[in-house]
């Protein structure tokens, strides 16, 4: 699994909170299909909420691009469509 995503400048002041919740969810989806994906990312949207955090969009974009990696090109499409819409 590719932890170079750990290394992003963004992360040097987050949370730690927030970093664990993103730690636990690109794991949690590295290599899986888009539609195995986002019932992870709703279930760690409501954990966060429930604890009164959200990511930022940078942050978001750094998970985006951590769970782009072992995705086929098609795949990877849909996800840039998907961030455009959410970003």
């Amino acid at each position: 699994m590719n932890q170079s995503w750990k290394q992003h400048p963004g992360l040097a002041k987050i949370n730690p909170k927030k970093l664990e919740i993103m730690e636990l969810l690109v794991t949690q989806c590295q290599g899986k299909s888009l539609e195995m994906i986002l019932p992870d990312l709703m279930a760690a949207s409501s954990r966060m909420s429930e604890q009164g955090l959200s990511f930022t969009n940078e942050e978001t974009g750094i998970i985006i691009d951590a769970l782009k990696d072992g995705m086929t090109p098609e795949e990877q499409q849909r996800v840039e469509m998907i961030r455009n819409l959410i970003m």
